[in-house]
């Protein structure tokens, strides 16, 4: 994966660095176990101090992204906290059902005769974020044609109900998500689009044009300013609109191009200057609708 850092931005570089490695994971240009590279060598590439470095990595390694390995460097984490929880839970169903009476062998048999689940009531989003959480809803319901809902991982993981819905979040949610999925049920993780994906195909702003980035939800605003720049667009040229803050529609006229979100695009209907960024990789939008 290749970074990028911007000085002219009113993104801090910790912060650029930090979004761009949640960025490449949740879309899969950085893979588990992947290696990143060292504070010494990021410090040295963009000429920054190496402590900038160094707390990004540090923010990341407390959330989980990311994990220091003594004498080796800074990783992306394994992919083992999803195939453990699928361990996990089948151990915890073959238990279920040896109290209940049945022999290993029924449940062998069981599971080779059993047709594939198959959704019955539409998409349930799993994301406690709720301004992404509805923005990766409208995708959904948009791209596909399925009804989709939402709820947060603390409400499903306190009643792990999915009562036939496709169950579907964002990639970088697997690990903490696939544990206290209820037996039987699968979850689809959907890829972000990754800063390659977002680009491909889109038309070069010229030089003179004003970019309005517009969303309801903030790391939107972070994230396309991250695209505008990896892009070489200087950062001057673009201004940045919350939509839930008062009057965040001052100075959209005179924009060339606005980049906003699915959901936000509602606010400007048939407008030719439009261009929505989606969230979500056409890929994961491909694979729901056909598992749904």
């Amino acid at each position: 994966m290749k970074f990028w850092i911007s000085r002219n931005s009113e993104v801090s570089i910790r912060e650029q660095i930090s979004t761009q490695v949640r960025l490449g994971v949740a879309s899969r240009d950085l893979l588990p176990g992947e290696k990143l590279p060292s504070t010494r060598e990021l410090a040295r590439r963009f000429k920054i101090h190496p402590n900038t470095v160094s707390a990004a990595f540090r923010e990341l390694a407390a959330e989980g992204t990311v994990e220091f390995r003594q004498g080796s460097g800074v990783f992306i984490v394994s992919d083992a906290g999803g195939r453990a929880g699928l361990g996990e839970l089948f151990s915890r169903f073959l238990e279920r059902a040896e109290a209940a009476g049945y022999s290993r062998q029924e449940v062998d048999e069981y599971i080779r005769e059993r047709p594939p689940l198959r959704a019955r009531n539409g998409i349930l989003v799993i994301e406690s974020d709720v301004e992404l959480r509805a923005i990766v809803i409208e995708e959904i319901s948009r791209l596909t044609g399925i009804q989709a809902e939402g709820t947060t991982f603390e409400e499903f993981a306190e009643k792990p109900v999915c009562n036939g819905a496709t169950l579907a979040a964002m990639f970088d949610e697997k690990e903490k998500l696939s544990p206290i999925l209820p037996a039987g049920s699968q979850c689809i993780f959907l890829d972000a689009n990754s800063v390659p994906g977002s680009l491909a195909g889109r038309t070069r702003p010229a030089a003179d044009e004003l970019i309005a980035i517009v969303s309801g939800w903030g790391k939107f605003l972070v994230l396309a300013k991250l695209f505008l720049m990896a892009a070489q667009i200087e950062p001057d040229r673009f201004v940045a609109r919350l939509t839930s803050d008062r009057g965040w529609r001052k100075g959209i006229d005179q924009a060339s191009v606005i980049i906003c979100d699915s959901l936000a695009a509602a606010n400007f209907p048939d407008d030719p200057r439009v261009r929505v960024f989606p969230l979500v990789a056409a890929g994961s939008l491909e694979r729901l609708r056909e598992f749904a």
